[in-house]
């Protein structure tokens, strides 16, 4: 062997120089200056090249394998100016700048380890004590730590010397390189020369040696001459053969079924357990034995022996799949006989199967592989690969789908030997044809394809491996897409149909809309995917999944859904903006809209507007594999984030944008913007409720928005009261039903005459644009007796009506869209409950009091002192009877008396009243029990008028609350001192017994003894032990039931008064000389109020118990 030539690589850049290289002052295999040679050098030098040639370069040449650059056909500037004979070997060479980085990398790396080696290995224990000494340089460290790190540099360093002296060897030595490569290269030609020399021979010999058997001997004309003239030689040698005698029928028949009982004795008997288990199924006719294999082939064999030991004869054989030759050429026949006789000797019936089975396995195989060529000049034409290999053959299908580097998918048909590793043999298991199928690279393992190969086509083979690879990915797409709420939720549509035979009808089919439905299919031929039908975005779409897609299941999956969302976004801009929605800018951003739905996938969104609405309200429509979600939306002011949200409850089925979704979806989004303002405002006022999911005949049936089941006590809650105080509406049942009814459109602005039209029709444009929605909303009170309400018939205002057979009140409430209907709705109930509560309060009453007028502002009464009259006596006349009127307003119930009432002075204590937490209650008591209280006291006032103007005494009448009046009398004390002034204090209280209630007169003066004997008590013993009285004595005061005699009590007692006041005759004269009467001082009127101011109260729930009672 010669030694490897080390070239220069072409277009490599010398290594830089080594230490090694300065030394000799030259650069060797590199582009540097020519370095001085010795004699013999120069000598061995100076050959073919010229006066500048380098060692293997030359001086400024770009250093290239002159072996690279040579041009064929061209000799003179060949490799060494060999002749074309010789052929200049360039196998085995390395570059020398490979073998040098190589080495250096090799040499640093080692250098890199061996440095960490040393560090890990152990120090002296001096040094790891601190007790180094640092006598100097002299003093070597001789421990043994130090010695192996020492040793073990020392080998690294001797290994590494070693290597880069033999490539110093090697860079000396490639200056020779041509030299070396011309001698390679004849010692090649030589060699070549002395084969073909050898070969030749041989081939002489050969021929030779097969020319004996094709010598023929001399024709023996003479004999032949003879014959053919007389019809025999007498030369002839006679071998006196004894001729067979000639088979009669019957001796044929009986020789065949001889035959016949031979062959079923011997596979009966003899080989039974010899049968091979693809040869149990035979015949046996005709002196000879069927063996059929399904699918594979027929053979005839007999035997020519009665022992059983001989071998079988073959007869006969047909192929048992198609397409196959009917009958056997005569060569391929005699081919058969000999092969399979010679089989059937060594091998017997198994050795027989085997062969032709394994013959049958071949040539089906090649039929496949036929049948593929003849495919890819037809309707399979350049998308087939076809490749014949080692008894198998290998397709590969829909080549120009992907680039060339670009995923493939082929199958391989071959045979498998059928024996499983490790197994013992199965007679049952046989080779057989198996089918390997790569999709994408990826062999698949689990694919059952089914091979018939007792009807060969490749054409059908290809149809169900394809038709399997549409089916995975269809599939792949169509079980990515199924489990997406989308389709669980029955929102959309989603159908595969799968051919595997016919991959061309396999499809896979997709809802768009309500009534779009979209259709993906594969071309089994070329692969590429045709979307059905062509819309205005699926051509985009279907160009880029057939040309720039990597991964066809997800960027298919992708493509749907993308033309999904294209579809229903341009449907919804197309048919909305005839109904006034708009498609405004997301207001906030996606991590929001994410926090909100709590999904990671919100899928396409697209941000809608209704004419009408606030700027804090959207319809947001999330288009997604998970469902398409119709989304309310309610962003703060700043729009930075969403306050507030609701999901529009639509139909399972994708909605058909039509102008009646759109009208619809206006109808229902404004009833949920109400609603849901309505439950806020609720909730932040601390109102009691709850929806309630009826039957709303206002609303489409697929849009349902509940109800509002409000408490009453909680909207009659008066805001001065605070929050724990409520008031019961016994009228009515305790919850009031709010429920939306319908829109419409208001315009701010006024419209212009006919002639501005024109004119203004810009104008007129931007404000339809503002104009506002209105919402309307019927609330339901549901009163508990309508008799109640008797004297109410029919619209009571212009939004409320009342129904007396139902029972019910039935109020229109209007507000904008976002804004709330609590602030109507409290304004309207509060007034049905003051009027409930003042018919109700006169209903129950059993004063003589009843209603004149019924409205909701105002309710108009008349009374009288006495009860109510029983059905059979006769109301008292008009004429007798007081009128008061009670104003409803917003901000409380005004009472008003006509002139002349006597209970002027106690209005402020009746409206007070009517205004507190009792309302109307108590009024008729009060208004019809007070009555001849304050008549009395008015007569009481007269009596005094001219005791006062002659200073004889004084009366003072205080009502400090409507069941409780203080009544001061003043008389003067003897010769008129002033400092000795008489007085009486009345208290006329109403007082609870055990029968009801009754009025009490008693006295009650200041300081500790309340009841004083004196004149006043003698004279008010008097009264109330009178004699034919019309009140009783309760021995220090006395009591009166609720009705005229009180009056006539309080008479009798200001009588008595009087008396004492009674003037002398001197008296009397000196009155009348007094031209004027000194007027009461307003101190006096001071300290009087201070003193009833003093008195103790009852409070209101005191004399709520005494009346119920």
């Amino acid at each position: 062997m010669m030694p490897g030539v080390v070239m220069m690589e072409n277009g490599v850049r010398a290594s830089q120089p080594t230490n090694y290289d300065k030394d000799h002052g030259q650069f060797v295999n590199g582009n540097g200056s020519l370095a001085p040679q010795s004699a013999p050098d120069r000598q061995n030098g100076a050959g073919a090249g010229s006066d500048n040639a380098m060692a293997n370069g030359k001086e400024n040449a770009d250093g290239a394998n002159p072996a690279q650059s040579q041009q064929p056909g061209s000799s003179a500037s060949r490799m060494n100016d060999l002749p074309d004979e010789i052929k200049h070997i360039t196998d085995g060479y390395v570059p020398l700048g490979v073998l040098l980085s190589r080495l250096a990398q090799k040499t640093h790396n080692q250098l890199a380890d061996e440095i960490v080696t040393l560090a890990k290995m152990p120090v002296p224990a001096t040094v790891v004590n601190g007790n180094s000494s640092h006598v100097g340089a002299a003093a070597d460290d001789t421990s043994p730590e130090n010695l192996n790190k020492k040793a073990k540099l020392l080998n690294f360093v001797q290994e590494k010397h070693a290597e880069w002296v033999k490539m110093a060897v090697i860079a000396r030595w490639s200056r020779n390189a041509q030299s070396v490569s011309k001698l390679i290269d004849l010692m090649f030609l030589i060699r070549m020369q002395q084969k073909r020399y050898v070969d030749i021979t041989a081939s002489m010999a050969d021929h030779r040696w097969s020319l004996t058997f094709a010598r023929l001997p001399n024709p023996d004309l003479r004999t032949a001459l003879q014959v053919l003239s007389t019809g025999t030689a007498p030369w002839m040698p006679d071998l006196n053969y004894i001729g067979l005698p000639s088979l009669t029928a019957k001796d044929q028949l009986q020789w065949i079924e001889n035959l016949n009982t031979l062959l079923s004795i011997r596979l009966n008997l003899e080989d039974y357990d010899n049968i091979p288990y693809h040869f149990r199924n035979y015949t046996i006719q005709a002196g000879r034995v069927t063996f059929k294999v399904p699918g594979e082939f027929e053979v005839d064999l007999t035997i020519a022996d009665e022992d059983f030991d001989k071998q079988f004869w073959f007869i006969d054989f047909r192929f048992g799949f198609s397409p196959a030759p009917a009958e056997l050429s005569d060569a391929l026949r005699m081919h058969l006989e000999g092969k399979v006789n010679e089989v059937l000797e060594k091998d017997g019936l198994s050795g027989c199967y085997k062969f032709l089975h394994e013959l049958v396995l071949t040539h089906k195989i090649g039929e496949y592989v036929r049948q593929a060529f003849e495919l890819r000049k037809g309707r399979w034409v350049d998308t087939l690969k076809v490749e014949r290999l080692n008894r198998a053959m290998s397709i590969q299908y829909w080549v120009g789908r992907h680039p060339p580097e670009g995923p493939k998918s082929w199958i391989i048909l071959g045979v498998n030997s059928g024996k499983k590793p490790d197994a013992p043999e199965d007679p049952k298991s046989t080779s057989h044809l198996t089918l390997r199928w790569f999709r994408d690279n990826k062999e698949v393992k689990d694919a059952k394809i089914p091979l018939d190969d007792a009807d060969i086509s490749t054409e059908g083979l290809l149809n169900r491996v394809v038709g399997r690879h549409v089916q995975y990915i269809l599939g792949s797409i169509y079980f990515k897409l199924k489990p997406n709420g989308r389709f669980i939720k029955r929102e959309a549509g989603l159908a595969l149909d799968i051919q595997e035979d016919n991959p061309i009808r396999s499809t896979l089919q997709m809802q768009l809309g309500h009534a779009c439905y979209i259709t993906l299919g594969v071309s089994s031929t070329t692969g590429m995917f045709s979307i059905k039908p062509q819309l205005g975005m699926t051509w985009r779409w279907e160009q880029q999944l057939n040309w720039g897609s990597k991964d066809p299941v997800q960027d298919g999956l992708a493509c749907l859904e993308g033309v999904r969302c294209g579809y229903v976004v341009d449907e919804i801009k197309r048919r909305g903006r005839s109904t006034g929605w708009t498609v405004s800018k997301g207001p906030v951003k996606l991590d929001a809209v994410k926090e909100v739905l709590k999904s990671r996938d919100v899928g396409s969104l697209m941000w809608l507007k209704r004419r009408g609405w606030t700027d804090q309200w959207y319809l947001m429509v999330s288009l997604s594999l998970s469902g398409d979600t119709w989304c309310l939306i309610e962003v703060n002011e700043a729009k930075t984030k969403i306050s507030s949200f609701a999901k529009l409850p639509l139909s399972s089925y994708a909605p058909s944008l039509e102008d009646k979704f759109f009208t619809n979806l206006t109808i229902f989004t404004a009833a949920l913007i109400s609603h849901i303002t309505d439950m806020r405002t609720l909730h932040q006022r601390r109102i009691k409720h709850f929806p309630h999911d009826g039957i709303n005949y206002s609303l489409p049936a697929s849009m349902k928005v509940p109800s509002i089941f409000i408490r009453l006590s909680d909207v009659l809650r008066q805001p001065h009261l605070g929050g724990s105080n409520k008031r019961t509406a016994f009228w009515a049942l305790d919850f009031v039903e709010v429920m939306f009814r319908g829109t419409h459109n208001s315009p701010t602005m006024p419209r212009l005459p006919s002639g501005d039209q024109a004119a203004d029709a810009t104008g007129g444009d931007s404000a339809l644009q503002k104009e506002p929605l209105h919402t309307f909303l019927d609330a339901r009170i549901k009163v508990s007796d309508p008799s109640r309400f008797g004297l109410l018939r029919g619209h009571v205002e212009r939004d409320v009506a009342f129904s007396r057979r139902l029972g019910v009140f039935a109020l229109r409430l209007e507000a904008g869209v976002g804004s709330t209907v609590l602030d109507v709705l409290a304004h309207r109930v509060q007034a049905i409950d003051k009027l409930a509560d003042c018919i109700d309060a006169i209903r129950r009453s059993d004063r003589d009091i009843r209603c004149e007028e019924i409205t909701l502002s105002k309710v108009v009464v008349t009374y009288t002192d006495r009860m109510k009259p029983k059905d059979d006596v006769t109301a008292q006349p008009h004429d007798n009877r007081w009128r008061a009127t009670l104003e409803l307003g917003p901000d409380g119930i005004r009472l008003l008396f006509e002139k002349g009432n006597p209970q002027l002075r106690a209005l402020d204590h009746f409206r007070s009243l009517i205004n507190s937490a009792l309302r109307c209650e108590k009024l008729p008591f009060y208004l019809s029990s007070t009555l001849p209280i304050h008549r009395a006291l008015d007569s009481v006032e007269d009596a005094w008028e001219d005791l006062a103007m002659n200073n004889q005494g004084r009366v003072e009448i205080f009502s400090a609350h409507l069941d409780w009046i203080d009544v001061h009398y003043y008389l003067p004390g003897p010769g008129r001192n002033p400092q000795a002034q008489r007085r009486l204090t009345l208290l006329i209280r109403l007082q609870k017994r055990n029968d009801g209630v009754e009025w009490e007169v008693s006295r009650r003066e200041p300081g500790q003894v309340e009841n004083p004997n004196d004149e006043f008590k003698q004279a008010l013993d008097k009264v109330w032990n009178a004699e034919n009285k019309v009140w009783h004595s309760l021995v220090h005061s006395a009591a009166s039931p609720t009705d005229y005699r009180i009056g006539e009590l309080i008479r009798a007692v200001d009588e008595a008064v009087r008396r004492l006041a009674a003037p002398s005759p001197s008296m009397l004269k000196q009155s009348q000389l007094k031209a004027q009467v000194q007027a009461k001082t307003s101190a006096q009127a001071v300290y009087h109020k201070a003193m009833a101011a003093t008195k103790a109260r009852p409070q209101a729930s005191q004399v709520v118990e005494i009346l119920d009672d």
